[in-house]
């Protein structure tokens, strides 16, 4: 690595970290127990378990001051918040390590924002970007609403039948030899294979010679000529086909931002991250008008890398303009929109048959989205999808949700949205595999089409619009999974033996702590504090209860109470009575035993021998509190009637649906003789009543949470979380 790039990158990120001690100086301790190693093995940032941060120098060298300390500031969140641990402790495959990024991504950042920090113009995960989610929500709550879209869905299916080794090469890297490995032992001499392109019709001459080399793998001669593009490769054997995608790349460009707004600065910087370039000191960035001619509006360019390189852009009209490279006799070019109505949609990939009703979720600049604003899905020929698409669902002027209301075809569709004479579109992509950050390009359809410059020659590359950089969702260890390739040992020594400076679990511990005590003191003294942050520091610092200590000391007051409620009864007349001829005076009614009812969440996504571990504890705690035992209220989407078991094994699934606790509130509050206790055992992933039930308003309710803590909890409800033993 170049020792100017390094010391240049190292400087910035100096800078970086005391500008985020200036924004948010209650995380300094954290700050500056982050050791920094420079690392070109990764895209931009990530971080281990051991608080180490890796950077691409590259990276860092194209974002400002401003937006590195906010890449420090989201880096250090996912220690504090201990986010590795947490999704250790949810026993998820590891396939499903880049959604819980995702969704740790967005607890962080939205608490960033609200503290006025500056992240790097990548795609940054914020609520808005996840169909469901709000503001203050878990990394756990927003990770379930992500596992329940289209990719969650996507990761839980079966491998695919088909995979290419390597599944993506260059133009200029075939002829190649592509390794095919099967999931059942299918191949045998017979095998054939075909290139499908995009039309969905064999490549002549595409697919050369295969050979079977066991009935699980193949190898595959791909011949040239193969422009960029996406490839469907499909194995014939016998009458069963197994098929992989195939990707063909050339130079291209991204843009980082990828669209500028109306409001934009008068000089904006921007980044330009190739694929497949050669950057260098030779290369020149041309802004074209849609004529064709040139314009004078590039300064300051810095080519970075051979694949990065910024530069300012100068005041242009409203328009798509398209941003030109020339490195030696490679030319690569792309459209950045500027000041057009744009469209961000997620996730902007559907699988193949997915089930409907399916919820996107889009966020509008430069268009104001209001009562009148129109919906529509528009196919590859630009003709409306008919009934594809419910009514847009406005959540302000510049946020919408999409709800796709029929299954679709797989192909590619353009989602408008249309407020008077202004529209804004973006691409939905139905049966292609995912970019890793599930993202596709979202330009304006109002781009113009690409023309040849014939006074520059034929210019490669150049493609239909500008993308976002690409991003992988992998913000290390740190945010949860295993060691990464990049990441260092876990030791936590150097190449001979010594400490490395990084943290051990004993001291991060320490760290959290105090870090815990600086945010609680500047909210106190200065009151500017995320109340996301408010809340970790809270709930760090507060010592966990032992569920079963808690849970009995609500059974005793329930059953104290009961105890003390004696009434008078006519059922047995008073000793002194005599005293009173002709007057019948009631005697004292002796205490009852508590009655307590458990409304049991059995809609699936609770383990059994949770259920049946956390209840027959309860009951114990109910009868050591002079209690007769629990009535166990079964109930999903509907609910059974009372009924005494003996353990959760003769609990049954009632309803057949999703998770609704109010209807089993609803059954235990009609229940007569009333409950005095009601214990709803659930994960919390269900609606609640927003105030207790009319019928029996006097019980003491208690949320029994079985998976983790939940926000969404009511008040007047006693919220108890069972930890992990």
């Amino acid at each position: 690595m170049e020792e100017t790039l390094l010391r240049q990158a190292n400087l910035r990120l100096a800078a970086g970290r005391a500008k985020a001690t200036d924004l948010m100086p209650y995380l300094a301790d954290a700050l500056y127990a982050v050791k920094a190693i420079p690392s070109g093995d990764l895209p931009t940032l990530a971080i281990d378990g051991r608080w180490r941060m890796y950077y691409n120098p590259e990276f860092v060298l194209t974002t400002s001051v401003e937006e590195v300390a906010g890449a420090w500031l989201h880096e250090i969140g996912h220690p504090l918040r201990e986010h590795g641990e947490r999704f250790a402790a949810l026993r998820e495959p590891p396939e499903r390590v880049p959604l819980w990024n995702r969704a740790a991504d967005t607890a962080i950042n939205a608490d960033l924002r609200l503290a006025g920090v500056r992240l790097p113009a990548v795609k940054a995960w914020y609520p808005e970007r996840v169909p469901g989610a709000r503001e203050g929500m878990t990394a756990e709550e927003v990770y379930r609403l992500l596992l329940a879209g289209p990719l969650g869905r996507r990761l839980a299916q079966r491998d695919p039948a088909l995979v290419l080794l390597p599944d993506t090469l260059r133009e200029d890297e075939i002829p190649a030899t592509l390794l095919c490995l099967t999931r059942d032992p299918v191949l045998a001499g017979s095998s054939t294979v075909e290139v499908l392109g995009a039309d969905g019709e064999p490549v002549v001459g595409a697919a050369g010679r295969f050979e079977v080399r066991d009935p699980r793998g193949g190898t595959l001669v791909l011949n040239p000529p193969l422009p960029a593009g996406r490839y469907e490769v499909v194995l014939t054997h016998g009458t069963e086909q197994s098929s992989a995608h195939l990707t063909i790349t050339a130079p291209s460009l991204t843009f980082r931002p990828d669209h500028l707004t109306r409001a934009r600065e008068p000089a904006e910087k921007i980044v330009v991250v190739g694929e497949d370039t050669h950057f260098g000191p030779s290369s020149r960035v041309h802004v074209l008008h849609p004529d064709g001619r040139a314009l004078d509006v590039v300064s300051a360019l810095t080519p970075i890398s051979a694949t990065r390189l910024t530069f300012e852009l100068g005041p242009l009209p409203d328009g798509a303009y398209r941003i030109r490279v020339r490195s030696g006799d490679e030319v690569v070019q792309a459209v950045l929109p500027i000041g057009l109505p744009h469209l961000d949609l997620q996730p902007s990939n559907l699988p193949s048959g997915f089930v409907v009703p399916v919820e996107l979720s889009g966020q509008v600049d430069d268009l104001t989205l209001d009562d009148t604003t129109a919906l529509a899905v528009l196919d590859d020929l630009g003709i409306e999808v008919d009934g594809a698409a419910g009514p847009p669902r406005l959540r302000g002027g510049s946020l919408v949700d999409v709800s796709i209301e029929r299954p679709l075809d797989d192909g590619t569709y353009v989602v408008v949205l249309t407020t008077g004479e202004a529209r804004a579109s973006a691409p939905l992509t139905v049966g292609g595999e995912s970019s890793p950050d599930g993202e596709g390009s979202s330009d304006s359809e109002d781009e113009p089409e690409q023309e040849q410059n014939s006074e520059d020659g034929p210019e490669a590359g150049s493609g239909a619009g500008a993308g976002q950089e690409e991003t992988t969702d992998d913000c290390g260890s740190g945010a949860g999974g295993t060691r990464r390739p990049w990441e260092q040992d876990e030791t936590g020594t150097d190449e001979d033996g010594r400490d490395d400076g990084s943290v051990d679990a004993g001291r991060g511990e320490l760290i959290r702590q105090q870090t815990a005590r600086n945010v609680l003191e500047h909210a106190r003294s200065r009151g500017s504090v995320p109340a996301g942050w408010e809340r970790w520091a809270t709930l760090v610092l507060e010592p966990r209860v032992d569920w079963r200590k808690e849970m009995n000391s609500v059974t005793r007051r329930v059953s104290a109470n009961v105890a003390g409620m004696r009434d008078y009864t006519y059922a047995r007349p008073s000793r002194r009575a005599a005293s009173v001829p002709h007057v019948v005076l009631p005697s004292m009614r002796q205490p009852r035993p508590p009655r307590v009812a458990e409304v049991v969440d059995t809609s699936g996504s609770i383990s059994d021998e949770m259920l049946s571990r956390v209840h027959a504890e309860t009951e114990a705690i109910v009868k050591r509190s002079r209690g007769e035992g629990v009535t166990v209220i079964a109930c999903d989407a509907a609910a059974s009637r009372p009924r005494t078991v003996r353990a959760m094994s003769d609990v049954t699934m009632v309803g057949g649906g999703g998770t609704d606790m109010r209807v089993g509130l609803q059954v235990a509050a009609q229940a007569r003789p009333r409950f005095d206790l009601v214990i709803t055992m659930t994960d919390g992933d269900t609606p609640w009543p927003e105030a207790p039930p009319a019928e029996n308003p006097d019980a003491r309710y208690v949320a029994l949470l079985l998976d983790g803590d939940r926000t969404t909890v009511p008040t007047w409800m006693h919220k108890i979380v069972v930890e992990d033993d």
